[in-house]
């Protein structure tokens, strides 16, 4: 048994911790919903109410974070307003909880965003030149925890993510047109970022980078296309071909590699 917190209990986080727990895990989960609570209690995990970044909170976090073996951050960047702290400002506020108690693990997940200036096949190993404004915040992020010497962290930079309950081919069936429709096509299923956080977990906390990325051998056409016709949607939006699209390839191989285990979801 594991000592976890999650530390943003959302779209991932909470099915996260459920699966945790169901594997005999001891699990505490944050979250910034008061009526979200009840429903932890009744799944047997402690559950605190923290809004990352107010002072308010501080006790709540400090509760999350005392007895953990491994902290695992899924707090999406969202949008700040002028008046509000920075995305980069938030995690890193986090930082000296970690430190001062003493958590030697920790797990953030991160976005395929931060190759959106690159094209063609990318992975862990090539360099990263953040364009945006969140995407440079995301990096600074990544940097800050990989060259932390007091603990180790993996960072999971995520495809574009699908669920049951979220798959984005139900707003481009509401679009027009679909411009890049030969680009190729980086989505990740919840359910197997979930397997493969349990198998990370499972073992030692490496401090590296891994993409988790679906091998999906799909352009953007065919992919929601099929998609489509899955969920029984239509009418289609017209696709339109880039003759300069990036053609960015995001690979998951790395993780695929390390943990001997495969992708399941959005296969061809």
């Amino acid at each position: 048994m594991k000592k976890i917190s999650i530390l943003g209990a959302g779209w991932l986080g909470n099915p996260l911790a459920l699966q945790l727990k169901s594997n005999g895990n001891q699990l505490k989960v944050s979250t910034t919903t008061p009526e979200k609570i009840s429903f932890f209690n009744d799944n047997g995990i402690e559950s605190f109410i923290v809004n990352v970044g107010s002072n308010s909170d501080t006790e709540n976090l400090n509760n999350l974070l005392t007895d953990v073996d491994i902290l695992i951050i899924t707090i999406p960047p969202g949008r700040s307003k002028p008046s509000e702290s920075t995305y980069v400002d938030r995690i890193k506020s986090i930082i000296p909880f970690i430190e001062k108690h003493d958590i030697k693990n920790v797990l953030y997940t991160s976005s395929t965003t931060v190759y959106l200036s690159l094209k063609g096949n990318v992975n862990e190993e090539t360099p990263i030149v953040p364009i945006s404004e969140m995407d440079q915040q995301i990096f600074e992020i990544e940097n800050l925890l990989l060259n932390n010497q007091n603990f180790n962290a993996t960072v999971l930079r995520l495809g574009g993510l699908i669920g049951e309950d979220r798959h984005p081919v139900k707003f481009i069936v509401k679009r027009e047109t679909v411009d890049d429709a030969n680009n190729p096509v980086n989505m990740i299923h919840r359910t197997d970022i979930i397997r493969f956080l349990e198998k990370i977990i499972e073992n030692e906390i490496p401090n590296d980078v891994f993409n988790i990325v679906a091998p999906i051998n799909l352009n953007r056409r065919d992919f929601y296309t099929r998609e489509a016709s899955k969920l029984g949607l239509s009418p289609l939006p017209k696709f339109t071909d880039n003759p300069n699209a990036d053609m960015r390839k995001v690979s998951g191989e790395k993780i695929s590699n390390k943990y001997g285990i495969d992708y399941l979801y959005l296969l061809d």
